[in-house]
């Protein structure tokens, strides 16, 4: 029986061949970015500076030194919270539906009594918008941080309003694009984002290992990693400026690469790839929103993820089900992310999640169509 995979937001299944090709041609030339005169050596530290400057580009012609890599998301959103609270004292403004990248730093930040935290909700029970973040804001608030898309439901904030507000009142902004990137496009300038991370192996279609942050600020973090940079060897003391400050140990040329890949792949193909994903999802919520005995818990589905379950269902249960028996993947249980399920009122059964790539097929969505009513049609035991 073919997979069908439907778990695009957790990692893409598919890796186009330029991807593949990068990586590959990277390890038949491997050596040490930064770390030697030689001619590999600095080969590989050129194929690093042109995906800076590839990336810089993408997000709003940023500066290319301030494109940091990262081995995740996480790391990335790590550096920016626990690297802002080391020179800053005071509040930080982040949503429910934040994933525990985010949640766990500044919970422990919070415990630490390093910095005080607000966690906002939305009053529309969809999305958070910039008259929710208003509300909450405080006299020494200096941070807030919101995703673009929910990784759990796939809404979109409001991020470009948020992002004036904070400008307008001299608040520092992140912008946790890991569910965004591939599917909207982000203007760091435009949209008044001084920090936004994003991991490649989601929508730029990379493997799994390499994160980024992109910084559109004067205020830096201070670093949270020391060690090696190839610069100042002389000096014992991290070097100040980035991305030197920030990458500390040897990078991963083959990763950064493929990233420079993908990004390509994902620009020259965006509207076909965007516009595909948008007709299956739309195909897929109206064949689900009108059966009673499902929830649905996704408004804006036109960015590849859909989430509900099936009445009386536990969400991993029924994730179980269709793996095992028709070979279809998806995703069960909290998503990493607590306080959305707490906002929705299932922390218990958690949600099953699809999440759609352009390379999925309407005949593909009709198997789990059919396996979804059967599965309530017969009220099996799972």
């Amino acid at each position: 029986m073919k997979l069908i995979y439907f778990d695009n937001a957790a990692t893409s299944h598919y890796k186009p061949f330029c991807v593949k090709l990068s990586f590959l041609k990277t390890l038949i030339k491997s050596a040490n970015a930064g770390r030697g005169g030689h001619k590999l050596s600095i080969e590989n530290s050129m194929l690093i500076w042109k995906t800076r400057e590839k990336i810089a580009k993408y997000f709003g012609n940023i500066e290319p030194e301030n494109v940091i890599f990262t081995k995740n998301c996480t790391e990335a959103l790590n550096l920016v919270l626990q690297g802002l609270a080391k020179k800053k004292k005071g509040n930080v403004v982040c949503s429910c539906f934040e994933h525990n990248s985010v949640l766990r730093p500044l919970s422990e930040l919070e415990k630490e009594g390093k910095i005080s935290l607000t966690i906002i909700y939305p009053e529309n029970k969809q999305f958070i918008t910039v008259n929710d973040v208003k509300k909450n804001i405080k006299k020494d608030t200096f941070l807030v941080c919101v995703n673009s898309i929910s990784n759990v439901t796939g809404n979109k904030n409001d991020y470009q309003n948020i992002g004036k507000f904070c400008n307008d009142n001299k608040i520092l902004f992140l912008l946790d694009n890991a569910q965004g990137v591939g599917h909207i496009k982000v203007d760091m300038k435009k949209d008044h984002i001084n920090f936004l991370t994003f991991s490649g192996h989601k929508g730029f279609l990379t493997p799994q290992g390499i994160g980024c942050l992109c910084i559109n600020s004067q205020e830096l973090p201070r670093p949270i990693i020391f060690g090696g940079t190839g610069t100042e060897s002389d000096n014992l003391m991290q070097p100040l400026t980035p991305p030197e400050s920030f990458e500390s140990g040897t990078q991963s040329t083959s990763l950064i690469y493929s990233l420079f890949s993908g990004i390509n792949y994902i620009e020259k193909h965006f509207v076909k790839i965007n516009k595909k994903i948008n007709d299956l999802s739309k195909y897929l919520y109206d064949n689900l929103k009108n059966n009673k005995n499902l929830t649905i818990y996704t408004k804006n589905y036109e960015n590849g993820v859909i989430s509900f379950n099936i009445n009386g269902y536990d969400s991993i249960q029924v994730c179980e089900f269709l793996d095992k028996n028709y070979n279809i993947a998806t995703r069960g249980g909290l998503h990493c992310a607590p306080l959305t399920h707490k906002f929705y009122n299932t922390t218990k059964i958690g949600m099953v999640r699809v999440s759609l790539s352009f390379k999925n097929t309407k005949k593909e969505l009709n198997i789990l169509l059919s396996a979804i009513s059967d599965l309530i049609k017969n009220k099996q035991k799972i």
